[in-house]
């Protein structure tokens, strides 16, 4: 059961990185599935060989969608990473730069130019990275909000009926309104995690503590060194009004939630 969630944001280049957050997580979250996957793996012997790239491709979004739900059963891969694109014709008319720039972001799982080929027309990069970590481009940053509304709303039911009885029936959790989590954009660019480890339940709500982190986490407690200056508020379901709200306050990034957005 994940403990966390890792979340640290580079608006420039709409890089998210993250920890607590998986392909089979990413695959559930997102509203706009890849229409088709060039693998950036070039040692994978998954999908179909596309001859003007010499890469894999997985095509059509029913494969893609298979794919995904693979990843998210067991590793297929030994390096899951890979790009999307939405026209087979516009793959094919990518010049030989522009195929060394995507062996170059493949291997160096870091972008040369600009993430997103206009080409390709891709709304993602994903890279699978070591400890769990994960590095993902969002040509649209709904996209990582809504997936990471969904990665909330599945911990939360999961720990809210974790000491349940066998005969008590389960108690359902509202789903977190992805709107709610966009004031905390500016801390994100700090590093913030959600500590669920830390969570508590009273007066009818669950209380999901949000801390500040300025390093790459192994999420465990050793991440807070000073739980007074890194706490920043809490993510908090009330479970009689089955409603989320965010509770945050902090001067140095100029934002108050106190008391708002419910959802």
């Amino acid at each position: 059961m994940t403990s966390s969630i890792y979340i640290h944001l580079d608006t420039t280049s709409n890089i998210v990185l993250t920890q607590g957050i998986n392909a089979g997580d990413f695959h559930r979250g997102i509203v706009h599935p890849p229409k088709n996957i060039l693998l950036l793996n070039p040692s994978s012997e998954l999908g179909e060989f596309e001859n003007h790239t010499t890469m894999k491709i997985i095509r059509g979004e029913a494969a893609v969608s298979q794919f995904l739900q693979n990843l998210s059963k067991n590793r297929l891969l030994l390096e899951n990473k890979w790009i999307d694109f939405t026209d087979l014709a516009m793959l094919k008319e990518l010049t030989p730069l522009e195929i060394s720039e995507l062996l170059y972001f493949g291997h160096m799982k870091t972008h040369l130019y600009s993430p997103f080929f206009y080409k390709l027309q891709n709304n993602f990069v994903y890279f699978d990275l070591e400890n769990g970590l994960n590095r993902t481009y969002y040509r649209y940053l709904d996209e990582f909000y809504r997936i990471l509304a969904s990665k909330i709303t599945h911990i939360a039911l999961e720990r809210l009926n974790d000491r349940r009885s066998f005969f008590r029936k389960a108690q359902p959790v509202s789903k977190v309104n992805s709107e709610i989590l966009k004031p905390l954009k500016e801390a994100m660019k700090e590093g913030i995690f959600f500590s669920f480890e830390h969570a508590i339940t009273e007066n009818g709500e669950f209380l999901i503590p949000i801390y500040f982190v300025e390093e790459t986490p192994q999420l465990n407690r050793a991440l807070i060194k000073n739980e007074e200056e890194q706490f920043l508020g809490y993510l908090i379901y009330n479970q009689d009004r089955q409603t989320w709200r965010l509770k945050v306050e902090d001067q140095l990034f100029g934002f108050s939630t106190k008391n708002t957005l419910i959802s």
